[in-house]
């Protein structure tokens, strides 16, 4: 081979070669997509989207019920097992447009490989660590203990969904509810406010930090379990209950363990001899309102502010 040929061969290579050094870099760069964002979720976790979720997971009533009203049932793999129970759900006629049901156990969650699954923060740590593990994404929100905490999760759940614009409208719609409720609470003067305690069978009598408590705040009402200090564990006693004088008493009308009779239940705290000197026995005001009103952490709070005060003033709200 000439010297020729040779130096031209060598100055080919040696330009392939800086050709190459140059594009590995640029060909090895991820790519950032155009559509990919983040959010924070309710423990400070930034949660980065690479486009809006179209398989989210929701393992809780709550978050079920907000889900179902941000996005299409085609952008949800799965509601909790509660979503098709009425004694607690306000979506069961919706949810059945979303096939799949789940608890929050780890293995089920992952077998249907949602691109975002929503969970409440009082679960198990190991829940969303194992589903972090695996390599799922998730947003843990803050269990909501009063209607301005609904309000949060709606826009931190339409954030995290892409659909800013469609939460500020379902607040917009439970705030108009709400105002509504408001306006006609305003004939009630303070040395007239109905006084209630809620009796449970969930535990608890709702005290103070609860959405119960902060419902009965909506409602125009004073709440027994809040003037006795409780917190959301604690439950009135019947000295407690006998010292306030509640004017009403809330019924439950769900049992979760399907154990209790409600109507005995009734009756138990109707004929109660230690129980016949509070008002709301002696003129017969025990009445049930919804406990899927009671214990909402949803956009369907407002149901419960509307529900404790047509119990507490039915003059002004009728059979509402």
């Amino acid at each position: 081979m000439s010297k020729r040929w040779l130096t031209l061969c060598l100055l080919g290579i040696f330009y392939l070669t800086l050709s190459g050094c140059g594009n590995a870099p640029h060909s090895q760069a991820p790519v950032e997509s155009k559509t990919a964002y983040t959010v924070t979720d309710g423990q400070g976790t930034i949660v980065r989207l690479p486009q809006k979720p179209q398989r989210i997971l929701s393992v809780n009533i709550a978050s079920d019920e907000i889900l179902m009203g941000l996005v299409a049932p085609a952008r949800i793999a799965a509601l909790s097992y509660l979503a098709d129970e009425p004694g607690i759900s306000h979506i069961t006629a919706e949810a059945a447009q979303v096939r799949a049901r789940v608890r929050a156990q780890a293995e089920a969650v992952i077998a249907l490989q949602p691109d975002l699954v929503l969970i409440p923060d009082w679960q198990p740590a190991e829940f969303p660590l194992a589903l972090r593990d695996s390599g799922l994404t998730i947003y843990v929100f803050h269990t909501a203990n009063s209607v301005a905490d609904v309000r949060q999760n709606i826009r931190e759940f339409a954030a995290a969904a892409g659909e800013t614009e469609r939460g500020e409208a379902l607040i917009v719609r439970m705030d108009d509810e709400l105002a509504a409720i408001t306006e006609k609470l305003k004939r009630v003067a303070e040395p007239e406010r109905v006084t209630v305690a809620r009796v449970s069978t969930m535990g608890g009598s709702g005290g103070v930090g609860t959405s119960f408590d902060d419902i009965c705040r909506h409602a125009g009402v004073r709440n027994a379990g809040a003037l006795a200090g409780l917190d959301r564990t604690g439950s009135l006693t019947r000295e407690q209950l006998v010292q306030i004088d509640p004017d009403v008493f809330l019924l439950p009308t769900w049992d979760y363990t399907n154990k209790t009779d409600l109507e005995k239940l009734r009756n138990e705290i109707r004929t109660d001899p230690s129980l016949q000197t509070i008002k709301a026995v002696r003129n017969g005001r025990l009445v049930q309102v919804l406990d899927r009103d009671l214990f909402c952490t949803s956009q369907f709070i407002v149901q419960g502010v509307r529900g404790v005060a047509a119990a507490a003033y039915p003059q002004m709200f009728g059979k509402e």
